[in-house]
């Protein structure tokens, strides 16, 4: 069987009818090419149609992997690795598995560390496995598996032929009638998938505060209204949690915290909460409380992710440095999500950002975001200040709309806040001036005589310290200098639109990040040469 990747579509077709053929299947060369024809129309490399080719005829037939022949295995890219114990057999770290990529025939060895309730029929058994260097959720799928083993918790397997899986930015493996399994020689000591991350609480998810869980054992499901969905009307129990999002400016995770750590960083009990629902007669004050406290504040946090959500097993409040990791880190995929991160930028940048776009690809989708493009060469939808609430007042109408002004840095930035954000319009209405806030929102547009004016419409306004506000300059600075070097080597994206939309004059932003360095550190030999 050549290997040759020069081989022609009508080569590969006689190839794969030739390797049936030995067989006994009838695969007609004729088709074959047809279907090639069809996976190159559709912008697939001829490499991987042939590869999807020859496992359609192979699931078609109901083929065992023992069942192929050597060169029907080579196409259909095993590898040649059904024997586990065989040298053939090459174990993939599940750390580098998705720099692979999606439906990629692996060999793994790693321990099981968890099995989950299948809830489809098409499932055998699904959970978590891990080696050395991650965690990753498994299935073994129910058809034509059952030569397959059953896997047990704790116990070190090396499987074989597993193929990668990619949904949305999280991977996992599959098993499948090709796969074959084997406990392994070696035991593999499996990480306990805990990352370290730091990144800034910009929201509370619906479900935070103070909830309600089944009673029944062995089941954690929160009820709504007075309904468990497993075991129907029940009589739930009072727990707390928070389901945060953590913002580094770059990348957005999901974030639980249980009730443990929840009491941890509000300084709310259980009990102390259940006391403030019953007070106001609504549980919603919890989350409320809970959201004013922290939105604004930057978590030092360790845990693993399981699902979609980053479970933290220990939170630190901290500021910001350029040593903390962020949310860069591979292991975070699954818990990222697809909300828009707040970018950190400097009012004098944000007030010059008069550019708005939608994205071509959601051109003619109303609810599509609209996203700002910023003189430092980024396109941001929604942004994080921290700064001094300087004045507040109701310029409404009809109704309440007031207006704040935040100093962030050395210029303010215009707040307005209306009854769809009557949140944050309490905050302003109640603030006493001067008042360090948090304020996470959407950049707005609006014209007027003069131009286009920028302010933010606000999602939340939280009362901060002085450390927080000290703690988001300094990220503040750094984001927009690593913006400003992308932009003057040519690396960023938005580099010839800035210089059609803005112009190459950059001076305004580089003054407003050197006056924001010398307000944090009035020493000039201590601060870091501005971006040339």
């Amino acid at each position: 069987m050549s290997a040759n990747s020069n081989l022609s579509v009508e080569q590969r077709a006689a190839n794969i009818s030739g390797e049936f053929g030995e067989m006994g299947i009838d695969v007609p060369a004729a088709d074959v090419q047809a279907e090639f024809s069809q996976m190159t129309e559709f912008k697939v490399p001829v490499a991987d149609a042939e590869q999807s080719i020859v496992r359609r005829v192979i699931n078609e037939n109901d083929l065992e992997n023992s069942d192929l022949a050597e060169g029907v295995a080579a196409l259909a890219g095993f590898g040649g690795n059904a024997n586990p114990g065989s040298q053939a057999f090459e174990p993939t770290l599940l750390a580098d598995v998705p720099a692979l990529g999606d439906e990629e025939w692996v060999d793994v060895r790693a321990q099981v560390t968890d099995l989950w309730e299948v809830n489809h029929d098409s499932m055998r058994q699904v959970g978590l496995i891990a080696d050395e260097s991650a965690q990753m959720k498994f299935v073994v799928w129910a058809k034509n598996t059952d030569d397959l083993p059953t896997l047990e918790e704790g116990v070190t397997y090396d499987l074989a032929s597993v193929i990668t899986n990619e949904y949305e930015g999280k991977y996992s493996i599959s098993l499948n009638k090709a796969s074959t399994v084997r406990k392994s020689e070696e035991v593999v000591e499996p990480t306990d998938g805990k990352t370290r991350a730091t990144g800034t609480l910009v929201a509370l998810e619906e479900g935070s505060g103070l909830i309600k869980r089944c009673p029944h054992e062995d089941c954690s499901r929160v009820v709504q209204n007075g309904r468990c969905s497993e075991h129907g009307a029940v009589d739930g129990v009072f727990d707390l949690r928070l389901k945060a999002i953590l913002d580094d400016g770059s990348r957005a995770i999901r974030a639980l915290f249980n009730a443990e750590m929840a009491e941890q960083v509000t300084g709310v009990s259980l009990e102390e909460a259940k006391e403030m629902a019953a007070e106001a007669f609504d549980a919603g004050v919890v989350e409320a409380a809970f959201r004013e406290a922290l939105i604004g504040t930057t978590f030092d946090v360790r845990g693993p992710v399981i699902g979609e959500y980053f479970l933290v097993d220990e939170a630190v409040e901290t500021t910001y440095s350029s040593e903390n990791p962020g949310l860069g880190d591979p292991s975070l995929a699954d818990a990222v999500t697809q909300r828009q991160p707040a970018k950190r930028v400097f009012a004098q940048e944000l007030n010059a950002a008069t550019h708005s776009f939608t994205r071509p690809e959601d051109e003619g989708d109303d609810r599509a975001p609209k996203f700002t493009l910023l003189p430092s060469g980024e396109a941001a939808n929604r942004v994080l200040v921290v700064g001094t609430l300087i004045e507040t007042s109701d310029v409404g109408s009809d109704s309440e709309f007031w207006k704040g002004r935040v100093m962030a840095a050395s210029e303010a930035v215009n707040i307005y806040a209306g009854q769809y954000q009557a949140e944050a319009m309490d905050v302003l209405r109640s603030a006493t001036t001067p008042a360090y806030v948090a304020v996470v929102g959407k950049i707005h547009h609006y014209e007027t005589d003069y131009g286009v004016n920028v302010s933010i419409q606000p999602e939340h306004i939280s009362i901060v310290g002085g450390e927080a506000r000290d703690s988001w300059v300094a990220e503040t600075i750094d984001a927009t200098q690593q913006r400003l070097g992308a932009l003057a080597s040519g690396e960023a994206d938005a580099s010839d639109a800035v210089a059609t939309v803005y112009g190459e004059d950059i001076s305004d932003v580089e003054a407003a990040v050197e006056a924001a360095a010398e307000d944090l550190d009035p020493e000039p030999e201590a601060r870091a040469e501005p971006v040339q």
